[in-house]
């Protein structure tokens, strides 16, 4: 199953250029607090430095739905998830999340492509006051 991460809340410094990360699904597994993480390939893999770790390319990442009662399967959309980047690939051997072996990055929402309601790609930001909504000039 491929799920596609069409916007995500960053941190101040990270890079929003990698927008929309397109993942394959390999397999799920638990961690320590949870039982049902994923882990997926990037289709295309990136770049990406940070202080503890240093410079490296981000092949995998972690991914879990954010809220009680959700989960990540086939036809989702508009699904809030956990993402974290694998930062020691030994982790794709591994039966069970090594927290220390991922960085947690960000929340994001996420699709199945194949959805029915798929969500459509988000072009600019809307901008202003909110008395624009009721048709007032700020």
């Amino acid at each position: 199953m491929d799920l596609t991460i069409r916007s995500v809340k960053y941190a101040k410094g990270d890079k929003s250029d990698h927008i929309p990360l397109r993942v394959t699904l390999l397999r799920q597994f638990p961690g320590p607090d949870r039982p049902d993480y994923w882990i997926g390939k990037l289709k295309e893999p990136f770049e990406w430095t940070s202080k503890e770790d240093g410079q490296m390319t981000i092949t995998h990442l972690v991914l879990a739905s954010q809220w009680e009662n959700t989960c990540v399967s086939e036809g989702v959309t508009r699904l809030p998830v956990g993402v974290a980047y694998v930062i020691d690939r030994s982790l794709l051997d591994d039966e069970e999340l090594e927290i220390d072996k991922i960085r947690f990055v960000a929340h994001a929402v996420a699709d199945d492509p194949e959805a029915d309601d798929p969500v459509e790609s988000l072009v600019s930001r809307m901008t202003g006051t909110i008395a624009g909504m009721f048709g007032k000039r700020a």
